[in-house]
């Protein structure tokens, strides 16, 4: 967000206060604001793109809600609820998963988080011809993702650095590693 804009929604929000685009008539508006962001704002703020009085009036009543991934248990139940929404709204019938399918989403690392199980629920209940779904009808819309995910220490470019042992090789990693916390 513009900081122009943060310095506007400030205004709204500490003086309920509003001009209207084209207009010159200050409007007055009694708001309240829920915001939702996948950003770590604080560090905005640290890097100033972020106004740090706007933060603090939009960190009231802080809700940490962690990423789908580290919430394994409720992927089948949002799937079978965003599926059961889908044949309402298309006037089908649900998609089921089996045991194999169930464990595949589960496997699934979802860096799209809920909107991408939600898109994918969707997919399958418009696209797919079969309402009972294996893994390997799943793993069609899945979007395919490494799961090798170890760093590695990169040695090239024009801080060229050669590693003459395993021991210089070890300590460039754990020098690497710290860098990344």
């Amino acid at each position: 967000m513009p900081l122009g804009t943060q310095a506007r929604l400030l205004r709204v929000l500490e003086a309920g206060e509003y001009i209207r685009v084209g207009s010159s008539k200050v409007q007055k508006t009694d708001v309240r604001v829920i915001a939702a962001t996948n950003k770590d704002l604080l560090q905005l703020v640290q890097q100033n793109k972020f106004r740090e009085d706007l933060y603090y009036r939009l960190s009231t009543v802080p809700i940490r809600v962690p990423s789908l991934s580290h919430r394994k248990e409720d992927i089948v139940l949002l799937f079978r609820k965003f599926a059961a929404d889908f044949a309402d709204k298309y006037k089908t019938q649900s998609v089921q998963l089996d045991e194999e399918a169930k464990n595949l989403l589960l496997s699934y690392p979802w860096p799209g988080n809920v909107r991408e199980l939600k898109n994918i629920a969707e997919q399958i209940s418009v696209l797919s011809p079969e309402k009972n779904i294996n893994a390997r009808e799943l793993s069609r819309y899945l979007q395919p993702y490494s799961n090798n995910r170890l760093p590695a220490v990169v040695v090239g470019g024009q801080n060229q650095q050669e590693f003459q042992n395993e021991r210089e090789t070890l300590q460039a990693f754990l020098r690497y590693e710290e860098r990344c916390k």
